[in-house]
């Protein structure tokens, strides 16, 4: 079995990397490059399957299995993934002001998440 800081160590380097993927193609967008498009959306998928796998992995160890059973931070850190995981192709038709409201959205979706991970608020 796993231990939890090990979930939690692949899950946070995951996160790491989806926001280093999703700022180097959100640049690159906005500057009409595809130098290193590529290189990002493949960074993006891989990391999106560690996190998935790495916040499941966390649910389980905290006892949490079935989703009629998950609270409520749960669910909402589930659909921020879910946004996060589709705004690549969002970003890959954007240019202009929607890019940079993405440049500012993304980490302030990522920080919800965080908020509701770490102090596991209910409603």
């Amino acid at each position: 079995m796993i231990p939890i800081n090990a979930y939690k160590l692949i899950h946070i380097f995951g996160i790491m990397f989806l926001f280093l993927s999703l700022g180097a193609y959100l640049s690159l967008s906005m500057n009409n490059s595809e130098k290193g498009r590529k290189l990002a959306a493949i960074t993006h998928g891989v990391v999106m399957i560690m996190i998935i796998i790495a916040g499941f992995g966390l649910l389980a160890r905290l006892g949490i299995m079935s989703p009629g059973s998950w609270p409520a931070w749960a669910w909402v850190k589930l659909g921020i993934w879910v946004l996060l995981a589709g705004s690549i192709a969002v970003i890959k038709r954007t240019r202009g002001s929607v890019a940079l409201l993405l440049w500012f959205l993304i980490p302030i979706l990522g920080g919800i998440a965080a908020y509701m991970g770490i102090f596991k608020v209910g409603f």
